[in-house]
Order: C-alpha cells, then sequence, then structure tokens
C-alpha cells in the first residue's frame, strides 16, 4: 500500500536522522560548476563527452548509445547503456553550492537497470553533503566533497520497502564528480582516471619592443610587452643597466600585465631587464640589448674661395722656440665582464653548466652579481674595488629557456651587464607509462579507456593501441584525439620537430574473460617502446528490482540539423563568398522559426559563430553531435554552403578522373587530402547517423570554374566532372542529397537576392512555397520539385544554367516541415 502523509514525513525524518552532525564542523564550499559542448569526462568505464544541453540537462555521450543526462544541479537524470535504461524522473536536486553538512530530499519515479522496460517506481530521494576528504584521481590526492544518496520506495503486496545507495565526490578543483560508489546499482560505480583540462598557463614575458641587439639614433624609446600566467602575475619589474625602474602594480594578482615603460637610454650598449614573478614566488625573465648610436650634426658647408691677388712677401722673421707639452693621462680602461663560458643561445641537454667569466674595470670592480632566471646565484662585494674579479661557478638550470645576467659595478657606480639565454632540453628516452588500467585489474563493464603517458625528448613519430591483437580504430573524434596529434603534428608544433610527450585516452572495448592492452610508440628514428596491461572482464551479475508496472514511454520523433555556411577562408587564394554565411543563418532561422525545429538540436557552424566552420568542427558536428544525438525514428537535415573542390582522383576509382571535397575554411588549396573533406568522407559519417532519414542539402559546386561556388587546386585542371560519387552516398537506406546544381554547373550567386539562388528557394519552400497540395505539410518530394523550378528559371533569366539534383530515396512520404494552410 501507498505511504499516507505521516508516514512519507516519517520515513523522510527517519532517513535523514542518522547524518545529523554529531559536532560542528568548518563550513567548506563548492560553487555549482557550468559546462560548455565539447568538455570531456575520462572515466574508468569510458570518455564522456558533453554533446548537447537539452531542456536543461546536460547530455554527455560515449559511442552510440551510451549517455549519461545530469540536470544542472549535477544529479543524475537518465543513464542510458545500450539496451539498459536508468531514469530519475525529475532528477533529485541538489542546493549548491555544496558544504558539509547540507542536505534534502524530493519525491521523484525512477527506474533501475534491471527493471521491466516501461516500469517506473515513485519513491523518495535523500542526500547529504557527509564530510570533504582526499580521493585519488589520476594518481594525485584532490579535495573533495562526499555526497551520500539514498532512494527508497514503499512495499507492494506486504513486502518490505525498497531503497538503494550510492555515495558520489565531488572535486572543486576538478569541477566534477571523480568518483562514485554503489553496492546495487552499476551505473554509480565509477572513477575518473584523467582529468582533461589544461594546467593554468605558464608564466610568461613576451616583448614587442625593442628587438634584441636593435641599433636607435634617439636615445628615448618605450618597452611594450606583457607578461601573463595562469595563476596571476604579481610583481613586475623593469631595469635598465642595472637600475630598476620604479612601476605601478595592481593590488592582486592578475593574469596578465601590460608594459608601456619609456627608457632612457645612454650612448652606446644598454641592457633591459624585464623580470615577472608569480604569486608563489616562481619568476620569468626576459633580456634586450639596444645600442644607441648618437646621431653626429652635420657641419656647414664651407663657403667657396675668393680669389684676391697675391700679397707681397712679408719679411723673413724666425719663429720663437715651442714651450715644452706635458701630455695627457690616458682614461682608464672602461668596466666589463668578459664571459667564456656559456654562449650565448646555447642549448645542452645536461641540468648543470659551467659559468665562466672575468670581471675588471680601470676603476676597479666593487661588487658582481648573478642572476639566474630573475633569482640572485651569488654576489661578490669587495671593500677596497679590485682591478679584475673571477666569476666563476656552477649553474643549475631550469628545464627549457634560462637568461643568466652578470651585473659588476665599479667604484664610481657605474654598471655593465652581459646577458646569456641557455635552453636546456633533458634527456627523456622514449617511455610509454599506463595509468589506467592497473595491471591484473577486474572490471564490470565491456567500456573502458586507456589512459596512458609517452615521452621522447627525441620526438613521438607514432603512438597505436591494440587490444587482444586488434588496433583500436584510428577514426572516432573522442577516442584519438591525442593520437592524431601525434601522428599529424598542430602547425605550431611542426616547426620544432615532432612532439616529445602525449597523453592519450583511447575508449575501448573488452571482450568477457582477459584481455591484452598494449600501447606502442615509435620515435622518428625507428625505436620502439611497449606497454602491455593484463585485464579481466568479467559480466556483473543483475539484481532484480522490484517495480510496479507503467504503460512504456513512447520515444517522440525528433528533428535535428546541422548548418554550415563558410564565406572567409584562411588561404588567400581561395575565392570569398558574398553570401554563403548568410545563407546559413537564413537557413537555420527558418529551422528554429517557422520550421519548428527545437533550437538546442540544431547547430549553427559560420563565419560568424562560437564554433568555426573548419575541418574538425565539421567532422565533429557531423560525426559526433549528429552520431550520439539523432535515434532511430529521428529526422536529420545537414546544409552546407561554400565552395566545392576537384583535385585529381590517385586513387582510379572515379570516372571522370577528380576527387571531390567539401571546403572548410582552414583547408589548404594545394592539399586537399588532408585538409578539405572528401565527399567519400560523408558516407562514412552517414553510416555514424542512426536516424533513417537523413537529408543533405549542398549550396556547393564541384566543376572548378570560374564564378560560382567552386574553384580548382593549383595542380587541377576544370574539366567535364560527373555525378557518380553522388549515387555511390545516396546507395544506404533512407539518405537523400540534393545539391544546387548538376555537377559540371556552377553554384550561383545573386546581390538583388542577397543569397545564393539555390538557398534563396530552399528558404522560401521550407516556409511553405513548397507546400504544393496545400496540405500544411511540406515533404521532400515537394521541396525538391519546387527547388527544381525555381532555380533553373531564375537561373536562365540571369544568364545562368543552374539545375538542382536529387539523389537517393526514402521510403514513403518524407515530411520535412510543418506550416500554416
Amino acid at each position: 500500500m501507498r505511504l499516507n502523509r505521516l508516514a512519507l514525513l516519517a520515513a523522510v525524518l527517519a532517513l535523514l536522522a542518522p547524518w545529523a552532525p554529531a559536532h560542528a564542523q568548518k563550513p567548506q564550499r563548492a560553487e555549482r560548476p557550468t559546462y560548455q559542448v565539447g568538455d570531456r569526462w575520462i572515466r574508468n568505464d569510458g570518455v564522456y563527452e558533453l554533446v548537447r544541453i537539452e531542456d536543461d540537462m546536460y547530455v554527455f555521450a560515449s559511442g552510440p548509445g551510451r549517455q549519461i543526462h545530469l540536470g544542472r544541479d549535477l544529479a543524475i537524470g537518465r543513464v542510458h547503456f545500450g539496451e539498459r535504461l536508468g531514469v530519475f524522473d525529475p532528477p533529485p536536486k541538489l542546493s549548491w553550492p555544496l558544504e558539509v553538512g547540507k542536505s534534502g530530499w524530493g519525491r521523484v519515479r525512477w527506474r533501475g537497470f534491471n527493471a521491466p522496460a516501461g516500469t517506473m517506481v515513485s519513491a523518495i530521494v535523500a542526500w547529504k553533503v557527509e564530510a570533504m576528504e582526499p580521493v585519488q584521481v589520476a594518481g594525485t590526492a584532490r579535495d573533495a566533497f562526499r555526497v551520500a544518496f539514498e532512494v527508497k520506495w514503499p512495499a507492494r503486496h506486504g513486502g518490505s520497502d525498497g531503497y538503494r545507495t550510492w555515495q558520489l565526490w565531488y572535486a572543486p578543483d576538478a569541477k566534477q564528480w571523480v568518483k562514485g560508489e554503489s553496492e546495487d546499482l552499476g551505473f554509480l560505480r565509477f572513477a575518473v582516471v584523467a582529468i582533461d583540462q589544461e594546467g593554468p598557463a605558464p608564466l610568461a614575458v613576451a616583448l614587442q619592443a625593442p628587438r634584441d641587439e636593435e641599433r636607435v639614433a634617439v636615445p628615448l624609446i618605450v618597452l611594450q610587452g606583457r607578461a601573463t600566467s595562469g595563476r596571476g602575475v604579481a610583481r613586475v619589474t623593469v631595469s635598465l643597466n642595472g637600475a630598476e625602474i620604479a612601476l605601478p602594480m595592481p593590488e592582486a594578482a592578475e593574469a596578465a600585465i601590460t608594459l608601456n615603460v619609456p627608457l632612457k637610454l645612454r650612448e652606446g650598449r644598454n641592457v633591459v631587464l624585464v623580470t615577472a614573478a608569480e604569486p608563489g614566488g616562481a619568476t620569468r625573465q626576459e633580456a634586450r640589448v639596444v645600442f644607441y648610436d648618437k646621431a653626429v650634426a652635420a657641419a656647414p658647408a664651407a663657403p667657396p674661395p675668393v680669389e684676391r691677388p697675391a700679397p707681397p712677401p712679408a719679411p723673413r722673421v724666425e719663429p720663437p722656440k715651442p714651450e715644452p707639452v706635458i701630455a695627457a693621462a690616458p682614461p682608464p680602461p672602461p668596466l666589463t665582464v668578459a664571459l667564456t663560458s656559456p654562449m650565448d643561445q646555447l642549448r645542452v641537454e645536461q641540468e648543470t653548466i659551467a659559468l665562466a667569466g672575468l670581471a675588471s674595470g680601470g676603476r676597479g670592480v666593487a661588487r658582481v652579481t648573478v642572476t639566474l632566471n630573475g633569482v640572485e646565484v651569488k654576489r661578490v662585494a669587495e671593500a677596497q674595488p679590485l682591478p679584475a674579479l673571477p666569476v666563476n661557478l656552477p649553474l643549475k638550470l631550469a628545464e627549457g629557456t634560462n637568461t643568466l645576467v652578470v651585473t659588476a659595478s665599479d667604484a664610481t657606480g657605474a654598471v655593465h651587464q652581459e646577458v646569456r639565454t641557455v635552453v636546456y632540453e633533458k634527456i627523456v628516452p622514449l617511455s610509454v607509462e599506463f595509468r589506467y588500467p592497473d595491471d591484473r585489474a577486474k572490471v564490470a563493464q565491456p567500456t573502458t579507456v586507456v589512459v596512458a603517458t609517452v615521452a621522447s625528448s627525441r620526438g613521438i613519430a607514432s603512438v597505436s593501441v591494440t587490444v587482444n591483437g586488434a588496433e583500436v580504430r584510428m577514426g572516432d573524434e573522442v577516442a584519438i584525439r591525442d593520437i592524431r596529434v601525434a601522428q599529424r603534428p598542430k602547425p605550431e608544433a611542426a616547426a620544432g620537430g615532432p612532439r616529445k610527450s602525449i597523453t592519450l585516452t583511447v575508449p575501448v572495448t573488452l571482450a568477457e574473460g582477459t584481455n591484452v592492452i598494449v600501447v606502442t610508440a615509435t620515435e622518428p628514428g625507428g625505436t620502439a617502446r611497449q606497454a602491455v596491461r593484463a585485464v579481466s572482464y568479467e559480466k556483473e551479475v543483475a539484481a532484480v528490482v522490484p517495480a510496479e508496472p507503467a504503460a512504456p514511454p513512447a520515444h517522440v520523433r525528433s528533428q535535428w540539423a546541422v548548418v554550415i555556411g563558410v564565406g572567409k577562408y584562411e588561404a588567400s587564394s581561395i575565392p570569398t563568398l558574398r553570401y554563403s554565411v548568410a545563407d546559413a543563418d537564413a537557413v537555420y532561422q527558418t529551422l528554429i522559426g517557422p520550421a519548428g525545429f527545437k533550437k538546442d538540436r540544431v547547430l549553427l557552424l559560420t563565419d560568424k559563430s562560437e564554433r568555426k566552420p573548419t575541418l574538425r568542427n565539421i567532422k565533429w558536428a557531423l560525426g559526433t553531435f549528429l552520431g550520439r544525438s539523432a535515434q532511430k525514428d529521428d529526422t536529420v537535415l545537414i546544409y552546407y554552403a561554400g565552395h566545392g573542390a576537384p583535385e585529381v582522383d590517385t586513387r582510379g576509382i572515379e570516372r571522370d578522373g577528380l576527387a571531390k571535397y567539401l571546403i572548410p575554411s582552414d583547408a589548404d588549396p594545394d592539399d586537399l587530402y588532408s585538409t578539405a573533406l572528401p565527399m567519400d568522407e560523408v558516407q562514412t559519417i552517414f553510416g555514424r547517423i542512426e536516424a533513417e532519414r537523413v537529408v543533405v542539402f549542398l549550396d556547393a559546386c564541384y566543376s572548378g570554374a570560374a564564378g560560382g561556388r567552386t574553384f580548382a587546386s593549383k595542380k587541377t585542371r576544370a574539366g567535364a566532372v560527373d555525378d557518380m560519387f553522388l549515387d555511390r552516398l545516396t546507395r544506404s537506406k533512407g539518405r537523400a542529397i540534393i545539391t544546387a546544381s548538376r555537377p559540371s554547373e556552377v553554384s550561383i550567386e545573386l546581390p538583388d537576392l542577397g543569397h545564393g539562388i539555390f538557398t534563396y528557394y530552399l528558404v522560401q519552400g521550407l516556409r511553405g512555397a513548397a507546400d504544393l497540395n496545400r496540405d500544411g505539410i511540406v515533404t521532400l518530394q515537394e521541396l525538391y520539385e519546387y527547388l527544381e523550378q525555381q532555380v533553373t528559371q531564375k537561373s536562365r533569366a540571369v544568364g545562368g544554367n543552374q539545375h538542382p539534383v536529387m539523389k537517393g530515396e526514402l521510403e514513403g512520404v518524407l515530411p520535412l516541415v510543418k506550416v500554416g494552410k
């Protein structure tokens, strides 16, 4: 029987009573975090990426059919692992900020993983923040709040009440749940094995002016630059020829401090030193040597000589004898610092080097100071200045760039400085270190994640992961995010050679029993290293959870879309398109407006959007966002406005000899294979989308001819293009593509429309103009007939020749949008 109100209140009080604090604890707080699409949680059961935010819920996914829905309060609302489903409706409400001793409760309907399909139980969920304690996360102890939960439901048919308990740990510095424990609920047993966030940006000093070794003709210059740090910059000092210049400093550390400091130079050589410090004391130093060459005013030109008659010869007079001249004493030698070791810009592989040199001057050397990276390491002061002071001592370098400064002063206070830059590149032999899982670990889920660190001072050429001898496929966006960097270094890394350190986070699927996981890394020279782990997967025995019958909820068909518009390209040789961004905006506004698509289910990528239409973002939007969001009964629309381009088909499978590409904003026109999206890759993306109805609209062309949304790389000549590639793409069931033009035609943009012709009529059709039978529904077939008629007529009217093409078929009539009659 059901609990009455009095019994319900008693149950809640009994539930909370054991958690009453025995004594007051010092209050500790954690503010509620917020997340952005693309954030990742790397757990022992997979890599979960935030793929969307809908209905005030965060939706994290790890592969098809594997999702965790969290409320804004981080309470669990839904867990979907393949055919297994756990639901809390509504999610329990946590009260933020978290504080030790805080508690609460609420009513929910819930379903456990092992309950019969479609059944829900009326229940009470209570929670309490029990303590803050250290938790091991990725090998590091982090302070975390331990939050205890209990779900309890009334008995039926004279049985005992049912309940389940679990605990979650929230680490404020990681901003996520880092651990979960439960005896009964398997989906709440997990551990975070890596934190997918970079550490604070290191302390850095970047000087824009003056340049090192610069020569100037004026005594007054301006020092310009910035000091930055993820931990904050507490102090910046500037010195000129050993004299410190007072600067105003903020009361608290700031992420960046801008430098704009006037400097008055002395004639000849000047040394400028900028030293930045973090609150913890770490320092960073940059030096510049500037020469001031004093301008010498040109002497006035002598007047031309005037011819005059020669005077008569004067009588001879004996000159007086000259007075003896006493020569002036030469000036004393200037103050100098001569360093024989180390050489400037030296690169070493040992941590300790020798500093050797001599400070000397005609007026004597009173003091010598040695600083390394802004920290004084030696000072020698003489009561009576000496003609010379030797400078000899060992120096322990920091890894990376080191700034060494030797400052000498004489008896008059004159200062001379010498600066050396030394780069310490630590020798690191090739190594592969497993961080998760442990060797001989036993897991209860078939999916897990491999976390490993690969390092080598020689660089890393390649990395592979195998499970039971089968190599993990290198095509999943999330799984091999870091591996792809190793195989194709980023541009900034490429200049300095291969990456020297990589952290892998690779989701893998285990077979029942013992599994052998091998991570193999190679250096550019071919040297290889392996690390091996044996992991046992033992299937968890399901426990029966009693539940009351209820009608199974019917899946509501949803509509998903990705809208892409590329107008401006990073490569200057790719022509800019005037209206492709406006086209994408118009389609986007139509879908979330008259077409009735939910805004959080339509993703926009344009030059002006937060996510730019780069190759990586386009593949993520199509293969990851849609692949993890759209379900079998849903409808998916994909729209692309931008350049298409052909390139010579080296594989020989194209009848016209040309491979076709969609061109993202960061494409290299001379290397489309690795920087653009091949149309054959669209077939792979289709395979990742579970929805049985996918329609693609392409306002682009592939002829390579001038005048439309197409171009050809320098190595490709525009010519006859056929549409065999579209036939290949639409062989799969439930896939259709409508292109703006035939393969050999160009897709036209018109200023009087402010759009491409195809998109202009596509928008009009989706808004109702394509409802040919006036039944209030625009179907795919109606939309294509409308586009074919209107685009053809309009293109002819402006002297063009453009015919939309549709390939593929969907079973039955596909309604796209509902419009008013």
